[in-house]
Protein backbone atom coordinates (compact mmCIF):
# COMPACT_ATOMS: atom_id res chain seq x y z
CA UNK A 1 0.00 0.00 0.00
CA UNK A 2 1.56 3.49 -0.71
CA UNK A 3 2.14 6.00 1.94
CA UNK A 4 1.45 9.64 1.87
CA UNK A 5 3.17 11.68 -0.26
CA UNK A 6 6.07 13.85 1.25
CA UNK A 7 3.90 17.10 0.42
CA UNK A 8 1.05 15.58 2.35
CA UNK A 9 3.28 14.26 5.10
CA UNK A 10 5.21 17.89 5.81
CA UNK A 11 1.43 20.02 5.47
CA UNK A 12 -0.12 17.75 7.84
CA UNK A 13 2.63 18.40 10.44
CA UNK A 14 2.49 21.92 9.41
CA UNK A 15 -1.27 21.65 10.55
CA UNK A 16 -0.89 20.15 13.67
CA UNK A 17 1.89 22.46 14.89
CA UNK A 18 -0.95 25.02 14.16
CA UNK A 19 -3.20 22.75 16.14
CA UNK A 20 -1.18 22.96 18.76
CA UNK A 21 -0.49 26.73 18.47
CA UNK A 22 -4.19 27.94 19.07
CA UNK A 23 -4.47 26.33 22.31
CA UNK A 24 -1.64 28.49 23.60
CA UNK A 25 -2.54 31.34 25.74
CA UNK A 26 0.28 33.05 24.84
CA UNK A 27 -0.70 33.16 21.04
CA UNK A 28 -4.34 33.88 22.02
CA UNK A 29 -3.88 37.45 24.08
CA UNK A 30 -2.89 40.07 21.85
CA UNK A 31 0.11 41.55 24.01
CA UNK A 32 1.92 38.31 24.84
CA UNK A 33 1.30 37.18 21.15
CA UNK A 34 3.35 40.49 20.18
CA UNK A 35 6.20 39.55 23.14
CA UNK A 36 6.33 36.14 21.47
CA UNK A 37 6.61 37.24 17.86
CA UNK A 38 9.44 39.72 18.18
CA UNK A 39 11.40 36.93 19.87
CA UNK A 40 10.31 34.47 17.06
CA UNK A 41 11.93 37.12 14.67
CA UNK A 42 15.21 37.36 17.20
CA UNK A 43 15.40 33.67 16.96
CA UNK A 44 15.22 33.24 13.23
CA UNK A 45 17.12 36.61 12.40
CA UNK A 46 14.30 37.88 9.94
CA UNK A 47 11.28 39.82 10.66
CA UNK A 48 7.75 37.71 11.45
CA UNK A 49 5.28 39.86 9.91
CA UNK A 50 2.48 41.13 13.09
CA UNK A 51 -0.64 39.68 13.72
CA UNK A 52 -3.18 42.13 11.68
CA UNK A 53 -6.58 41.84 13.56
CA UNK A 54 -7.89 38.97 10.88
CA UNK A 55 -8.32 35.23 11.28
CA UNK A 56 -5.83 34.01 14.08
CA UNK A 57 -5.63 30.66 12.31
CA UNK A 58 -4.41 31.71 8.83
CA UNK A 59 -1.78 33.47 10.33
CA UNK A 60 -0.19 30.70 12.46
CA UNK A 61 -0.07 28.99 9.00
CA UNK A 62 2.03 31.69 7.57
CA UNK A 63 4.22 31.45 10.15
CA UNK A 64 4.57 28.33 10.48
CA UNK A 65 5.30 27.59 6.70
CA UNK A 66 7.69 30.51 7.31
CA UNK A 67 9.57 28.54 9.88
CA UNK A 68 9.80 25.26 7.98
CA UNK A 69 11.66 27.18 5.22
CA UNK A 70 14.39 27.55 7.49
CA UNK A 71 16.90 25.13 8.78
CA UNK A 72 16.28 25.24 12.61
CA UNK A 73 12.74 27.00 11.91
CA UNK A 74 10.34 24.54 13.41
CA UNK A 75 12.87 24.51 17.12
CA UNK A 76 12.79 28.25 16.62
CA UNK A 77 9.36 29.00 16.58
CA UNK A 78 8.87 26.44 19.98
CA UNK A 79 11.79 27.98 21.83
CA UNK A 80 10.67 31.78 21.82
CA UNK A 81 7.53 30.51 22.95
CA UNK A 82 9.00 28.38 25.53
CA UNK A 83 10.89 31.43 26.61
CA UNK A 84 7.48 33.06 27.32
CA UNK A 85 5.64 29.80 28.68
CA UNK A 86 8.44 28.42 30.08
CA UNK A 87 7.00 24.06 30.54
CA UNK A 88 3.49 24.89 29.39
CA UNK A 89 1.45 22.04 27.68
CA UNK A 90 1.54 23.82 23.90
CA UNK A 91 5.41 23.56 24.69
CA UNK A 92 5.34 19.88 25.39
CA UNK A 93 3.23 19.07 22.61
CA UNK A 94 5.33 20.97 20.28
CA UNK A 95 8.68 19.55 20.73
CA UNK A 96 7.59 15.84 19.84
CA UNK A 97 5.93 17.76 16.64
CA UNK A 98 9.37 19.48 15.87
CA UNK A 99 11.08 15.96 16.38
CA UNK A 100 8.67 14.67 13.78
CA UNK A 101 9.72 17.19 11.59
CA UNK A 102 13.51 16.65 11.71
CA UNK A 103 12.76 12.53 11.79
CA UNK A 104 10.52 13.12 8.21
CA UNK A 105 13.00 15.54 6.97
CA UNK A 106 16.64 12.64 8.16
CA UNK A 107 14.55 9.90 6.77
CA UNK A 108 13.85 11.13 3.17
CA UNK A 109 10.31 12.84 3.46
CA UNK A 110 9.32 9.37 4.15
CA UNK A 111 5.99 8.35 5.49
CA UNK A 112 6.86 7.25 9.24
CA UNK A 113 2.90 6.88 10.54
CA UNK A 114 2.91 3.03 9.95
CA UNK A 115 5.35 2.87 12.93
CA UNK A 116 3.44 5.33 14.87
CA UNK A 117 0.76 2.70 16.61
CA UNK A 118 4.03 -0.13 17.00
CA UNK A 119 5.93 2.44 18.63
CA UNK A 120 3.17 4.57 20.88
CA UNK A 121 2.34 0.89 22.59
CA UNK A 122 5.85 0.57 23.58
CA UNK A 123 5.87 2.44 27.53
CA UNK A 124 8.86 0.17 29.18
CA UNK A 125 10.50 1.78 31.96
CA UNK A 126 13.89 0.74 29.67
CA UNK A 127 13.59 3.03 27.01
CA UNK A 128 16.14 5.49 28.35
CA UNK A 129 18.50 2.58 28.62
CA UNK A 130 17.86 1.61 24.66
CA UNK A 131 18.25 4.77 24.03
CA UNK A 132 21.64 5.06 25.33
CA UNK A 133 22.65 1.70 23.62
CA UNK A 134 21.18 2.51 20.18
CA UNK A 135 22.89 5.78 20.86
CA UNK A 136 26.44 3.90 21.61
CA UNK A 137 26.10 5.77 25.53
CA UNK A 138 25.97 9.54 23.18
CA UNK A 139 22.21 10.30 24.52
CA UNK A 140 22.61 10.26 28.02
CA UNK A 141 19.27 11.42 29.38
CA UNK A 142 15.86 11.78 27.29
CA UNK A 143 13.47 15.23 27.51
CA UNK A 144 10.49 14.97 29.81
CA UNK A 145 8.34 14.73 26.69
CA UNK A 146 9.63 11.26 25.84
CA UNK A 147 7.35 9.02 27.28
CA UNK A 148 6.48 6.24 24.30
CA UNK A 149 9.04 4.29 21.91
CA UNK A 150 7.58 6.51 19.50
CA UNK A 151 8.63 9.86 20.86
CA UNK A 152 11.98 8.22 21.82
CA UNK A 153 12.75 7.39 17.87
CA UNK A 154 11.51 10.96 16.61
CA UNK A 155 14.24 12.02 19.19
CA UNK A 156 17.04 10.09 18.02
CA UNK A 157 16.35 10.60 14.71
CA UNK A 158 18.10 13.78 14.99
CA UNK A 159 21.21 12.53 16.38
CA UNK A 160 24.38 12.55 14.22
CA UNK A 161 26.40 9.31 13.73
CA UNK A 162 29.99 8.56 12.56
CA UNK A 163 30.26 7.64 8.93
CA UNK A 164 29.33 3.56 8.16
CA UNK A 165 27.60 3.54 11.53
CA UNK A 166 23.89 2.59 12.31
CA UNK A 167 22.06 5.76 12.97
CA UNK A 168 20.80 5.79 16.38
CA UNK A 169 17.13 5.58 15.36
CA UNK A 170 17.57 2.73 13.14
CA UNK A 171 19.63 0.80 16.04
CA UNK A 172 16.52 2.08 18.08
CA UNK A 173 14.09 0.20 15.89
CA UNK A 174 15.89 -2.47 15.60
CA UNK A 175 15.88 -3.02 19.62
CA UNK A 176 12.36 -1.97 19.84
CA UNK A 177 12.01 -5.07 17.55
CA UNK A 178 13.65 -7.39 19.82
CA UNK A 179 11.52 -6.04 22.62
CA UNK A 180 8.47 -6.92 20.54
CA UNK A 181 9.15 -10.56 19.53
CA UNK A 182 10.18 -11.37 23.22
CA UNK A 183 6.58 -10.16 24.17
CA UNK A 184 5.19 -12.61 21.35
CA UNK A 185 4.39 -9.25 19.01
CA UNK A 186 6.17 -10.68 16.08
CA UNK A 187 3.64 -8.94 13.56
CA UNK A 188 4.61 -5.39 15.03
CA UNK A 189 8.23 -6.66 15.12
CA UNK A 190 7.85 -6.86 11.52
CA UNK A 191 6.47 -3.53 10.64
CA UNK A 192 9.58 -1.94 11.78
CA UNK A 193 11.99 -4.56 10.78
CA UNK A 194 10.56 -3.95 6.99
CA UNK A 195 10.79 -0.08 7.21
CA UNK A 196 14.33 -0.72 8.91
CA UNK A 197 15.95 -2.94 6.15
CA UNK A 198 14.55 -0.42 3.66
CA UNK A 199 16.21 2.42 5.05
CA UNK A 200 19.43 0.81 5.61
CA UNK A 201 19.60 -0.46 2.13
CA UNK A 202 18.36 3.35 1.20
CA UNK A 203 21.76 4.53 2.79
CA UNK A 204 23.58 1.58 1.61
CA UNK A 205 23.73 0.47 5.01
CA UNK A 206 22.86 -3.61 4.68
CA UNK A 207 25.99 -4.98 6.23
CA UNK A 208 26.05 -2.27 8.91
CA UNK A 209 22.49 -2.97 9.89
CA UNK A 210 23.35 -7.26 9.67
CA UNK A 211 26.13 -6.80 12.01
CA UNK A 212 24.39 -4.88 14.67
CA UNK A 213 21.29 -6.94 14.04
CA UNK A 214 23.85 -10.36 14.29
CA UNK A 215 26.40 -9.01 17.35
CA UNK A 216 26.22 -8.92 21.00
CA UNK A 217 26.19 -4.92 21.67
CA UNK A 218 29.64 -4.32 23.83
CA UNK A 219 28.78 -3.04 27.34
CA UNK A 220 31.07 -0.24 27.86
CA UNK A 221 33.25 -0.04 31.11
CA UNK A 222 32.57 1.65 34.01
CA UNK A 223 33.31 5.37 33.16
CA UNK A 224 35.82 6.74 36.05
CA UNK A 225 34.50 10.16 35.23
CA UNK A 226 32.09 10.57 37.81
CA UNK A 227 28.03 11.91 37.34
CA UNK A 228 27.15 14.30 39.27
CA UNK A 229 24.21 16.35 40.89
CA UNK A 230 24.00 19.63 41.39
CA UNK A 231 21.33 21.24 43.93
CA UNK A 232 21.19 25.10 43.88
CA UNK A 233 19.43 27.25 46.50
CA UNK A 234 19.00 31.11 45.78
CA UNK A 235 17.34 33.25 48.82
CA UNK A 236 13.85 34.74 47.62
CA UNK A 237 14.50 38.54 48.21
CA UNK A 238 11.37 39.58 48.68
CA UNK A 239 10.44 35.97 51.36
CA UNK A 240 12.08 35.18 54.32
CA UNK A 241 12.99 31.62 54.73
CA UNK A 242 11.83 31.03 50.82
CA UNK A 243 14.40 29.30 48.42
CA UNK A 244 14.36 28.62 45.11
CA UNK A 245 15.71 25.21 44.72
CA UNK A 246 16.80 24.37 41.10
CA UNK A 247 19.48 21.08 40.14
CA UNK A 248 21.08 19.82 37.30
CA UNK A 249 22.06 16.34 36.33
CA UNK A 250 25.03 15.32 34.46
CA UNK A 251 26.23 12.10 33.37
CA UNK A 252 27.61 12.39 30.33
CA UNK A 253 31.39 10.94 30.29
CA UNK A 254 32.52 12.58 27.51
CA UNK A 255 31.68 15.97 28.12
CA UNK A 256 29.95 18.55 30.52
CA UNK A 257 26.56 18.97 29.34
CA UNK A 258 24.32 19.52 32.47
CA UNK A 259 20.73 18.78 32.10
CA UNK A 260 18.43 21.40 33.92
CA UNK A 261 15.44 20.34 36.03
CA UNK A 262 12.84 22.05 37.59
CA UNK A 263 12.85 25.12 39.92
CA UNK A 264 10.78 24.67 43.07
CA UNK A 265 9.70 27.83 45.90
CA UNK A 266 9.87 26.21 48.76
CA UNK A 267 10.37 27.10 52.87
CA UNK A 268 13.66 26.56 54.67
CA UNK A 269 11.77 23.55 56.50
CA UNK A 270 10.80 22.06 53.38
CA UNK A 271 14.11 22.02 51.31
CA UNK A 272 15.57 18.70 53.16
CA UNK A 273 11.96 16.65 51.87
CA UNK A 274 12.34 18.03 48.71
CA UNK A 275 15.92 17.27 47.95
CA UNK A 276 15.49 13.51 49.26
CA UNK A 277 12.07 13.46 46.53
CA UNK A 278 14.66 14.88 44.30
CA UNK A 279 17.40 12.18 44.40
CA UNK A 280 14.93 9.43 44.41
CA UNK A 281 13.83 10.48 41.23
CA UNK A 282 17.50 10.77 40.16
CA UNK A 283 18.51 7.85 41.13
CA UNK A 284 15.41 5.86 38.98
CA UNK A 285 16.48 7.90 36.22
CA UNK A 286 20.09 6.60 36.61
CA UNK A 287 18.95 3.02 37.63
CA UNK A 288 21.59 1.94 34.94
CA UNK A 289 24.28 4.39 35.90
CA UNK A 290 27.56 2.77 35.86
CA UNK A 291 29.61 5.49 36.83
CA UNK A 292 29.70 6.83 40.60
CA UNK A 293 27.46 9.82 41.84
CA UNK A 294 28.93 12.62 43.40
CA UNK A 295 25.93 15.41 44.97
CA UNK A 296 27.10 19.28 44.82
CA UNK A 297 24.89 22.08 46.84
CA UNK A 298 25.38 25.25 45.81
CA UNK A 299 24.43 27.40 48.78
CA UNK A 300 24.25 31.03 49.77
CA UNK A 301 25.19 32.85 52.76
CA UNK A 302 21.93 31.53 54.38
CA UNK A 303 22.63 27.92 54.79
CA UNK A 304 26.15 27.71 53.63
CA UNK A 305 27.10 25.57 56.87
CA UNK A 306 23.79 23.27 57.18
CA UNK A 307 25.36 19.45 57.35
CA UNK A 308 23.35 18.76 54.18
CA UNK A 309 25.38 15.41 53.51
CA UNK A 310 23.70 14.13 56.92
CA UNK A 311 20.37 15.33 55.29
CA UNK A 312 18.64 11.85 55.16
CA UNK A 313 16.79 9.61 51.86
CA UNK A 314 14.07 7.46 52.90
CA UNK A 315 13.24 9.44 56.13
CA UNK A 316 10.06 7.45 56.55
CA UNK A 317 11.55 4.20 57.47
CA UNK A 318 12.81 3.36 60.79
CA UNK A 319 16.46 3.96 59.86
CA UNK A 320 17.13 7.14 57.27
CA UNK A 321 19.93 6.98 55.19
CA UNK A 322 22.30 9.98 55.66
CA UNK A 323 23.26 11.37 52.70
CA UNK A 324 26.97 10.78 53.39
CA UNK A 325 26.72 7.36 53.49
CA UNK A 326 26.10 7.08 49.82
CA UNK A 327 27.71 9.50 48.15
CA UNK A 328 30.81 12.08 48.37
CA UNK A 329 29.05 15.55 49.17
CA UNK A 330 30.54 18.96 48.86
CA UNK A 331 29.01 22.86 48.91
CA UNK A 332 29.74 25.28 46.65
CA UNK A 333 29.33 29.11 47.02
CA UNK A 334 26.41 30.14 45.14
CA UNK A 335 27.69 34.19 45.99
CA UNK A 336 31.19 32.94 44.03
CA UNK A 337 28.86 31.41 41.40
CA UNK A 338 27.10 34.95 40.80
CA UNK A 339 29.99 37.59 40.39
CA UNK A 340 31.60 36.76 37.84
CA UNK A 341 34.37 39.68 38.93
CA UNK A 342 35.46 36.70 41.93
CA UNK A 343 35.90 34.63 38.39
CA UNK A 344 39.22 35.03 37.58
CA UNK A 345 41.69 34.56 40.28
CA UNK A 346 39.54 31.28 40.80
CA UNK A 347 40.40 29.64 37.79
CA UNK A 348 43.88 30.80 38.53
CA UNK A 349 43.81 29.27 42.24
CA UNK A 350 41.95 26.16 40.41
CA UNK A 351 44.37 25.21 37.56
CA UNK A 352 47.23 25.23 40.76
CA UNK A 353 45.51 22.97 42.72
CA UNK A 354 44.40 20.78 39.54
CA UNK A 355 48.16 20.98 37.57
CA UNK A 356 50.70 20.75 39.91
CA UNK A 357 48.60 19.71 43.16
CA UNK A 358 52.31 18.54 44.96
CA UNK A 359 53.44 22.36 45.05
CA UNK A 360 49.56 23.91 46.93
CA UNK A 361 49.62 24.06 50.36
CA UNK A 362 46.65 25.52 52.83
CA UNK A 363 46.35 28.16 54.56
CA UNK A 364 45.45 28.39 58.44
CA UNK A 365 43.44 31.11 59.27
CA UNK A 366 44.67 32.55 62.98
CA UNK A 367 42.97 35.65 63.73
CA UNK A 368 44.06 38.60 66.40
CA UNK A 369 42.63 41.19 67.88
CA UNK A 370 42.79 43.65 65.07
CA UNK A 371 39.70 44.38 62.57
CA UNK A 372 42.41 44.76 59.94
CA UNK A 373 43.15 40.83 59.78
CA UNK A 374 40.69 40.46 57.09
CA UNK A 375 42.03 42.45 54.84
CA UNK A 376 45.60 40.79 55.67
CA UNK A 377 44.40 36.98 55.30
CA UNK A 378 42.89 38.64 51.88
CA UNK A 379 45.90 40.02 51.06
CA UNK A 380 48.24 37.16 51.73
CA UNK A 381 46.15 34.43 49.61
CA UNK A 382 45.99 36.80 46.96
CA UNK A 383 49.87 36.85 47.06
CA UNK A 384 50.83 33.26 47.53
CA UNK A 385 49.34 31.92 44.61
CA UNK A 386 50.14 27.86 46.08
CA UNK A 387 47.85 28.83 48.42
CA UNK A 388 44.72 26.78 47.51
CA UNK A 389 42.98 25.46 50.60
CA UNK A 390 41.59 27.87 53.44
CA UNK A 391 41.28 26.42 56.88
CA UNK A 392 38.70 28.63 59.00
CA UNK A 393 39.29 29.22 62.03
CA UNK A 394 35.09 29.58 63.23
CA UNK A 395 32.37 28.44 61.31
CA UNK A 396 30.47 30.45 58.49
CA UNK A 397 26.80 31.36 60.21
CA UNK A 398 24.87 33.99 58.39
CA UNK A 399 25.71 37.20 60.18
CA UNK A 400 28.76 39.10 59.50
CA UNK A 401 31.28 37.06 62.08
CA UNK A 402 34.62 36.05 61.86
CA UNK A 403 34.07 33.03 60.00
CA UNK A 404 32.18 34.82 57.36
CA UNK A 405 34.29 37.00 56.64
CA UNK A 406 37.05 34.60 56.53
CA UNK A 407 35.03 32.95 53.24
CA UNK A 408 34.50 36.80 51.96
CA UNK A 409 38.43 36.81 51.78
CA UNK A 410 39.06 33.11 50.90
CA UNK A 411 36.14 34.05 47.66
CA UNK A 412 37.98 37.18 46.97
CA UNK A 413 41.16 35.52 46.74
CA UNK A 414 39.99 33.12 44.32
CA UNK A 415 40.63 30.06 47.12
CA UNK A 416 38.53 27.02 45.51
CA UNK A 417 38.50 24.89 48.31
CA UNK A 418 38.15 25.70 52.48
CA UNK A 419 37.11 22.87 55.07
CA UNK A 420 35.85 23.80 58.82
CA UNK A 421 34.49 22.28 61.86
CA UNK A 422 30.31 23.26 61.79
CA UNK A 423 30.53 23.51 65.22
CA UNK A 424 33.86 24.46 66.60
CA UNK A 425 36.93 25.06 64.42
CA UNK A 426 39.35 25.53 67.91
CA UNK A 427 38.12 21.34 68.81
CA UNK A 428 41.05 19.60 69.41
CA UNK A 429 39.92 16.84 67.44
CA UNK A 430 39.54 18.78 64.46
CA UNK A 431 42.47 20.44 64.34
CA UNK A 432 44.27 16.91 64.75
CA UNK A 433 41.90 15.64 61.54
CA UNK A 434 42.92 18.52 59.59
CA UNK A 435 46.49 18.24 60.11
CA UNK A 436 46.08 14.45 58.98
CA UNK A 437 44.24 15.60 55.73
CA UNK A 438 46.67 18.01 55.06
CA UNK A 439 50.14 16.76 56.14
CA UNK A 440 50.40 15.56 52.47
CA UNK A 441 51.64 18.50 50.15
CA UNK A 442 48.61 17.14 47.18
CA UNK A 443 45.72 18.58 47.92
CA UNK A 444 44.20 16.84 44.79
CA UNK A 445 42.37 14.19 47.21
CA UNK A 446 40.92 16.79 49.32
CA UNK A 447 37.25 15.47 49.16
CA UNK A 448 38.48 11.78 49.29
CA UNK A 449 40.35 12.41 52.63
CA UNK A 450 37.55 14.30 54.42
CA UNK A 451 34.96 11.34 53.20
CA UNK A 452 37.18 8.85 54.99
CA UNK A 453 36.66 10.81 58.51
CA UNK A 454 32.90 11.00 57.39
CA UNK A 455 32.96 7.15 56.84
CA UNK A 456 34.85 6.27 60.65
CA UNK A 457 31.60 8.23 61.70
CA UNK A 458 28.83 6.68 59.79
CA UNK A 459 30.61 3.71 61.41
CA UNK A 460 29.86 4.15 65.08
CA UNK A 461 25.99 4.07 64.05
CA UNK A 462 23.78 6.86 64.63
CA UNK A 463 24.21 6.44 68.44
CA UNK A 464 27.67 7.61 69.01
CA UNK A 465 28.71 9.35 65.45
CA UNK A 466 27.82 13.08 66.77
CA UNK A 467 30.99 12.14 69.00
CA UNK A 468 33.01 11.63 65.94
CA UNK A 469 34.95 14.54 64.41
CA UNK A 470 33.81 12.99 61.45
CA UNK A 471 30.49 14.20 62.15
CA UNK A 472 31.22 17.76 61.96
CA UNK A 473 33.78 18.63 58.79
CA UNK A 474 32.40 20.70 56.02
CA UNK A 475 34.50 21.22 52.87
CA UNK A 476 33.85 23.99 50.55
CA UNK A 477 35.33 22.83 47.26
CA UNK A 478 34.56 24.95 44.36
CA UNK A 479 35.48 24.20 40.57
CA UNK A 480 35.27 26.47 38.17
CA UNK A 481 35.05 24.64 35.22
CA UNK A 482 31.71 22.97 36.21
CA UNK A 483 29.16 25.81 36.25
CA UNK A 484 25.09 24.83 35.85
CA UNK A 485 23.59 26.77 33.49
CA UNK A 486 20.61 30.06 34.73
CA UNK A 487 18.93 29.63 37.42
CA UNK A 488 15.58 29.83 37.49
CA UNK A 489 14.36 33.12 39.33
CA UNK A 490 16.30 36.68 37.94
Amino acid sequence: MKGRSPERVRNELVVSIVDALQGSATVNQASSREIWREMLSDELSSPVEPFSGDRLRPWLLQIVKACTGVGDGPACLVRSLEYVEQQSATVSALWPLVDEWEAVDFFGNADLRPLRPVLLSLRSADLATMARRASRSRVQELPPWCQTGWQVFLRLSGENSPNGELPPSMAFLALCADRLVSDSRADAAEVLRRFTRNQAHTLGLDGVLADWQHSEFPQPAPSLVPAYLMLQFEPDRVEADRFYLSHWRQSDPEGWHPVRGETVHLHRDELSGAVEKLIEDVEERWADLRQPVILEFILPWELLNEPVEWWSKESDSPSPTPLALDYPVVVRSLERLQRASWHRPWHHKWRQLRERPADSHPHWSRPGQDDTYFFHLERELKEDRYAVCLVLSEPPGGDSGTGRREVLAGLRAGVPAMVWHRNDCSDPSFQDAIGEILQDRGLGSLAERVGKWRKEALALGPDAWDQHVGRHLAILLDDPERKPGPSGPV
